[in-house]
């Protein structure tokens, strides 16, 4: 399946759309502190998420989330650990099991994730505009 695909697929679409929420989340904070955050941001902490899903090494605390470096580095913490909260159901015989989202599929989900955001990004430094596509869709849960 690829990326594109993956942001049709209604599983990997609320997946997404936690992702998206919580980049969303973190935005919203770092403007409270007076920091603004990038495109090129959002790129480096999906990044070192991946990193941290596919190594299964916990990231150490960002030393200070008054700077736009900790918060990056704590979005992507919380991207990372977002895959343990989620449970998807299971039908079993014996009635219906609950599981961990796996890895793989929350890898797909970010990467489907930064394909969306390279295809709304700009090259020039800076920028916000998948950021503000995004924005929308999180506040009213329509993704």
């Amino acid at each position: 399946m690829s990326k594109h695909d993956l942001m049709k697929d209604p599983f990997y679409a609320q997946l997404m759309h936690v992702v998206e929420t919580t980049i969303c989340k973190a935005d919203r904070e770092a403007q409270k502190k007076g920091l603004r955050l990038t495109d090129s941001n959002i790129k480096s902490a999906l990044n070192k998420a991946r990193r941290i899903t596919t190594t299964l090494r916990v990231a150490d605390a960002a030393e200070s989330l008054e700077t736009r470096e900790g918060i990056i580095e704590e979005l992507a913490r919380s991207i990372a650990s977002n895959r343990e909260l989620l449970k998807e159901v299971i039908e079993s015989e014996d009635g219906t099991g609950r599981a961990e989202v796996s890895r793989a599929d929350w890898n797909n989900a970010i990467v489907a994730v930064e394909a969306s955001l390279k295809l709304r990004r700009s090259v020039e430094p800076g920028t916000r505009f998948y950021l503000d596509f995004v924005r929308p869709f999180t506040e009213e849960g329509k993704l």
